[in-house]
């Protein structure tokens, strides 16, 4: 499915939000050298972003960090950390979805508050308002009609290509992805990860930790450090994938920012975590939101 191709670059918003993310993001041992030269280098970032994705910029501010302080801040123990704090809710999530009765949707609710666990998107992830997260999941809306298109999709599928974002939120989507597979058996999937450490992204390291080869045939990383997918920037090994693929679904608002406009037949997944995307879809923050690549218009 070929949709028109309408790529979501960077606005004026998001190159606000970009500066103020970033501007003051250095260690506190930076010599004030250091700080007036990072600080000058983040705001010509913004200025010459026109025509990228919000994912390249992001890229770029990490490569600057790199560059004048070496390597910032370590998400190591912080991915160790909320991989298993989401592999010990694993069964209390599988049991929802197994009682309920579509498990499908309940499945696809709690992948959405997977989302949550974003250290790009907030200044501060709070485990207990996961844990309220994970409580509500099942009250979250999904479009019952969107629904019935995408497991029509899902049944006709051969080969589907799931985009990840964070870790933890992996545990959820290794539950959706088990879900999929009790719906269409025969369904190839490949998990597509980050190629490259990128904040508390999921790599193949957070896919081995959670055993993403339980539910699916293939893992690979996507060949890039970017915070997002973008067609075109993935390695060719991932985009080979994305070509052989008839049904992808992208987990985060870096993934649909990347994506959004590609034309093919991906459905997205994210809790609305910035004012750009509580703008754009006209919801409160952390609502969930499912949509498709060809509503968007």
């Amino acid at each position: 499915m070929i949709c028109g191709v309408k790529t979501m670059v960077i606005n004026e918003n998001c190159k606000v939000c970009q500066i103020k993310r970033n501007i003051d993001k250095y260690p506190l041992n930076a010599t004030e050298e250091e700080i007036k030269e990072y600080q000058y280098k983040v705001k010509k970032i913004v200025e010459n972003s026109d025509g990228l994705s919000t994912p390249q910029v992001a890229e770029k501010m990490d490569d600057l960090r790199r560059k004048i302080f070496g390597n910032v801040i370590d998400y190591t123990e912080i991915k160790q950390h909320y991989n298993q704090l989401m592999l010990d809710y694993f069964p209390y999530m599988k049991n929802k979805v197994d009682t309920s009765e579509n498990h499908l949707k309940t499945a696809i609710q709690y992948a959405m508050v997977g989302n949550y666990i974003d250290f790009g998107a907030l200044e501060n992830v709070n485990e207990g308002e996961l844990k309220v997260q994970l409580d509500e999941a099942v009250n979250i809306t999904i479009d019952s009609k969107l629904l019935d298109v995408f497991k029509n999709d899902l049944v006709n599928a051969k080969r589907l290509v799931y985009f990840t974002d964070n870790c933890g939120e992996i545990v959820t989507d290794k539950l959706l992805i088990s879900t999929l597979r009790d719906i269409n058996p025969d369904l190839h999937i490949t998990v597509i990860v980050r190629g490259k450490p990128v904040l508390n992204d999921a790599t193949l390291e957070d896919a081995k930790h959670i055993h993403m080869e339980d539910v699916a045939q293939k893992v690979i990383g996507n060949g890039t450090g970017l915070p997002g997918n973008v067609i075109g920037a993935i390695s060719q090994e991932a985009m080979t994938e994305v070509e052989n693929a008839d049904l992808l679904i992208s987990k985060g608002q870096g993934n649909y920012e990347g994506l959004s406009g590609c034309g093919l037949n991906i459905y997205y997944l994210f809790l609305c975590k910035c004012e750009m995307f509580m703008r754009r879809f006209g919801v409160e923050q952390f609502t969930g939101i499912m949509t498709r690549e060809c509503n968007e218009k």
